[in-house]
């Protein structure tokens, strides 16, 4: 009975990762694709709003339920390969190029000992180093943040990062959503791959 218990759990936490990367691509073909239109290219600033606050409120909120498991040897791996990645990235998103666009980072935000992970879109560098983002979710766990907030950030707090190509509508990057991909079925990746352009298999960036 044990055991069946222990399947039983980790078919529900499987279950359940794969629901969290679902809502991650839902929530990001939302709210990026508003975001697009203020900031296509990471080196100019981007204060301005970019779609009425009631859409970009109701794009957060879907991302409400999304998380990130850090024990998890999958994503480990992912936030590894998004810092690995990083520089060429920003080297990627900061020449004008109207055929890249959705462009994300994902941070690690903290309030005292509370830690959560947010994706900020769009995100300037700043002169004298560092970045400076604008929060696209609803945090639930640093309270102290809030959604449309301007946050600066450095490389070290980076997990995650993407862009899309408009002509191939290949998406880079999301190597978060990827690890709670990890366990899904063959055919949900593949539905996965075809909607949203997301490639697990590809090289980065």
């Amino acid at each position: 009975m044990g055991r069946l218990r222990g399947n039983a759990f980790h078919l529900y936490n499987m279950k359940r990762l794969h629901r969290f990367a679902l809502a991650s691509l839902l929530l990001l073909s939302t709210q990026l694709a508003l975001a697009d239109k203020a900031a296509p290219q990471a080196s100019k600033p981007a204060d301005k709003a970019s779609a009425p606050k009631t859409n970009q409120k109701a794009a957060a909120k879907a991302d409400e339920v999304v998380e990130i498991d850090t024990e998890d040897p999958a994503m480990k791996a992912a936030v590894k390969k998004a810092q690995a990645t990083f520089d060429d990235f920003i080297k990627t998103v900061s020449v004008r190029n109207p055929n890249i666009g959705n462009i994300s980072v994902r941070v690690a935000l903290r309030d005292g000992k509370k830690l959560e992970y947010v994706w900020l879109a769009p995100f300037t560098i700043l002169d004298k180093g560092g970045y400076k983002g604008t929060i696209s979710a609803i945090p639930t766990i640093v309270k102290k943040y809030q959604f449309s907030q301007q946050v600066p950030f450095k490389r070290a707090d980076v997990v995650d990062w993407m862009y899309t190509e408009a002509d191939t509508r290949i998406m880079h990057g999301n190597f978060t959503t990827c690890a709670q991909l990890s366990h899904a079925p063959e055919s949900d990746i593949r539905e996965i791959k075809k909607r949203y352009g997301l490639d697990c298999t590809r090289s980065a960036p």
